[in-house]
């Protein structure tokens, strides 16, 4: 047996037949006809031969190639299979950030969430371009705060601890697993990113509402049906932009003036019931005649639902031309439920039921009541309400 040296390595000719040299231990070189020279340890586990192949000469120089044979010879003395713990290195290797989000998108998100897509967003729009191709066991804290960064320096803080929110889940379900020996996001809050956020009190006023409305029956824009209208509906009932979004015409009964919400479609993963006053259903109508599709508020091909950004941003264009500042898709359910108990004396628990919003435990229990001709009374003293409202132009 020779110990091996570089000089020696070097000097090792091709024969005709494959040769091989070992320098003891069962760590060895093989010199193939072709001129290629290849690292190799041999080695007996429970009796059985078998071989690794360590890398090439000179890719791989004799320091390396004797380290990594030193490190699987002790993996065996100590009973584990050095080709099976090498697999499972190169499987580490090649096992990335996106593997990981993919794998808890499909086995636990997409089972165990009333709507994964809200997710699905994130996961395609923001972590797997900025984070995707981290290797999974070599990603650090610091990675995920400049990840989040550029998201806040793109104006966007509030989103950006969504993206941490998702984030901290993926790698828990990672630790969980046993892909990760820690969460990298763990110890972020969301005030060391984006800020600690305080919730809205924003609500159109009644002016406003008015100038709203008017705008978008002018002629003074380039908004698409859709948004027009998916504005107005829910100002006037009060929906999630969700719910309207992923609204079918199947879930609308015109004759009972009913549309029943699928629980799948709810954040409460509960049907909720809306009431369409005179108002609300001629809008409906409008899109029904004028846009053909399964969904109530298409996307542009008309086979999709609207996206989940494009209301946001269809407010964000009309904002400065409106004349109202500040206000979200939101407000205008934040609205419907302010206006519904300021103007019009609404009872608080007939809003919490339009809003669709889960009562406290005790009531919840105990009080079954859907309250639906309370609800139905409400919704239709605020569409004559708004009818009145806007039916008249703007004062100069």
């Amino acid at each position: 047996m020779n110990q091996f040296t570089d000089t020696f390595i070097k000097r090792l000719k091709p024969q005709e037949k494959r040769d091989e040299k070992f320098e003891g231990g069962g760590f060895g070189i093989l010199i193939y006809p072709a001129g290629t020279k290849t690292w190799i340890y041999r080695y007996k586990i429970d009796n059985k031969k078998e071989y690794i192949i360590l890398g090439h000469y000179p890719d791989m120089s004799l320091a390396d190639a004797r380290k990594c044979f030193t490190e699987l010879r002790e993996k065996r003395r100590s009973g584990i299979n050095p080709k099976e713990y090498t697999q499972e290195q190169e499987e580490r290797e090649l096992y990335t950030v996106e593997s990981l989000i993919t794998e808890w998108y499909s086995s636990y998100i997409e089972k165990h969430r009333a709507q994964p897509k809200q997710i699905k967003q994130l996961i395609d729009a923001d972590i797997i371009p900025l984070l995707g191709k981290k290797k999974l066991e070599t990603i650090k804290t610091k990675d995920v705060t400049i990840a989040l960064d550029s998201i806040v320096k793109r104006g966007s803080p509030i989103h950006a601890n969504k993206v941490l929110a998702a984030l901290k889940q993926a790698f828990s379900y990672g630790v969980r697993r046993g892909s990760l020996q820690q969460n990298p996001a763990e110890r972020l809050l969301a005030k060391d990113i984006g800020g600690a956020e305080k919730p809205r009190d924003r609500h159109l006023t009644l002016d406003e509402i008015k100038i709203l409305w008017l705008f978008l029956d002018s002629d003074n824009h380039a908004i698409s049906l859709q948004i027009k209208n998916a504005i107005k509906i829910i100002l006037l009932t009060g929906v999630r932009t969700g719910e309207l979004r992923l609204a079918t015409w199947s879930e609308f009964n015109f004759e009972q003036s009913l549309w029943t919400i699928p629980a799948e479609h709810t954040k409460t993963d509960a049907v909720m019931k809306i009431h369409l006053c005179d108002i609300t259903k001629k809008i409906l109508y409008e899109l029904k005649e004028h846009i053909h599709s399964d969904y109530v508020i298409p996307s542009i091909t008309r086979d999709a639902a609207l996206t989940e950004k494009a209301l946001p941003k269809a407010i964000m264009r009309i904002q400065t031309r409106v004349g109202i500042p500040q206000w979200t898709a939101h407000d205008l359910r934040r609205t419907f439920a302010t206006q519904l108990g300021e103007t019009l004396n609404v009872d608080p628990v007939v809003i919490e039921k339009c809003l669709g919003h889960k009562m406290p435990k005790i009531m919840a229990t105990y009080n079954k009541n859907e309250m639906l001709p309370q609800r139905k009374e409400a919704l239709d003293q605020w569409g004559d309400y708004i009818d009145k409202l806007t039916t008249q132009p703007l004062s100069e």
